[in-house]
């Protein structure tokens, strides 16, 4: 088993003060190595590899399965951290723990699952998921892919899926692929697959130059697979979605967003202290603090209320409200707009040392990074989604 690595001043530490000793080695690694995961739009490597040492990709595993057993405030609290250093070795972790938490929430008690799930904490697997297709436009929530089970008495089913993006999967230990049920299926009704690396063979389509979040490394990639008819989650993956995937990802992308938008409020004051001390800078600058501020303020009691809302939505294994999951989406387009926001008041304050790319008051890859969150899993459509539930939740006063 890969242990967390615990050194003997922290032996007789509290497990909270383990646990941010071990979150700040890693911010430490994903900053040495920030500016040129960006550049080479690469991996994090590093920052991954610290995050194995110090057992935090298992951070979200139940402890009877070996993991950390972190709570949805303290994961958030882990993203937050990490998001300041790195805004893609953030992204990873928390997409990561999202695809983590289905496997093993979700395994149903299949032997092969369990043990799988076991194997991937013992091991700190990193696991991506293949949800996106081309027809799809982004909704994870039909496949045109199709599971195809074997004719014979093998107990093996093969996929081939067209997936637009799978973040960090060339270097993922297991892929968790959407597929529809069988070939007759319709497209939502899909099941969850769980593939080892070895058992798929990926094709990447295009090139990964994205605006920000480069190293997330997200390019298309068409997979083929076969695998035993065990490593097929037996629940059905709208339930796997709205149980876990979505409410546990929402909330930790925002607490990433929300990391992100925190150091550049901590640059734009770091400026204006500075001109502060040589008696420079106007009205406007100031102003564009302020609001930068309470925006910030904002965006912190939306993700602890939701932190949570989401808690107790795992706590009960159940699926959400209509009402609930208006909340999540709501907070997923929120989250991702005004983190932007704050990000670009930074920047107005901060000015041409913002505008640089180099330079401790930069400001410039924050905002590159946070410009993908309105556009994972388009706000256009999350909205239209919740105006729907809304007109199901009749009897909620809004």
């Amino acid at each position: 088993m890969c242990a967390a690595t615990v050194a003997p001043e922290d032996a007789k530490s509290s497990p909270s003060e383990r646990l941010a000793s071990s979150v700040e080695a890693v911010a430490h690694v994903a900053t040495q190595h920030a500016r040129d995961v960006d550049v080479r739009a690469r991996l994090p490597v590093e920052a991954i590899a610290a995050l194995r040492e110090r057992n935090l990709l298992a951070a979200v595993a139940p402890r009877d399965l070996g993991g950390a057993g972190l709570s949805v405030q303290e994961l958030a609290a882990v993203a937050r951290r990490i998001a300041r250093s790195c805004g893609s070795t953030a992204m990873v972790w928390a997409m990561h723990q999202g695809q983590l938490a289905c496997l093993c929430r979700h395994h149903g008690d299949a032997p092969a699952l369990v043990e799988m799930a076991r194997t991937a904490v013992a091991q700190q697997w990193l696991i991506a998921s293949a949800t996106s297709e081309p027809a799809g436009g982004g909704d994870i929530r039909t496949s045109a892919a199709a599971l195809v089970t074997s004719s014979d008495s093998s107990g093996t089913a093969t996929l081939t899926k067209d997936a637009t993006t799978v973040s960090y999967g060339a270097a993922a230990d297991l892929l968790q692929v959407t597929a529809r049920r069988n070939a007759e299926a319709a497209a939502n009704d899909q099941v969850l697959v769980a593939v080892l690396r070895e058992q798929a063979t990926l094709e990447q389509r295009g090139t990964w130059a994205p605006l920000g979040m480069r190293g997330t490394s997200s390019p298309g990639f068409r997979l083929t697979a076969a695998v035993p008819e065990g490593q097929v989650l037996s629940d059905p993956f709208a339930d796997i979605a709205g149980a876990t995937m979505v409410p546990l990802t929402h909330t930790l992308w925002a607490a990433v967003w929300l990391g992100l938008a925190g150091e550049a409020v901590s640059r734009a004051v770091k400026v204006s202290r500075r001109r502060a001390a040589g008696h420079r800078g106007g009205d406007t600058a100031r102003s564009a603090l302020g609001e930068a501020r309470w925006r910030l303020a904002s965006l912190e009691a939306l993700l602890a209320d939701m932190v949570v809302r989401t808690q107790e939505l795992l706590d009960e294994c159940a699926q959400p409200t209509a009402g609930q999951s208006v909340r999540t989406n709501a907070l997923k387009v929120a989250a991702s707009e005004s983190a932007l926001e704050i990000a670009h008041l930074s920047l107005r304050v901060c000015g041409m040392a913002g505008y640089s790319e180099e330079g401790p008051f930069s400001v410039a890859r924050i905002i590159r990074d946070l410009s993908s969150a309105p556009i994972m899993i388009n706000n256009n459509r999350l909205l239209d989604t919740t105006a729907q539930l809304m007109l199901m939740e009749r009897q909620h006063s809004w």
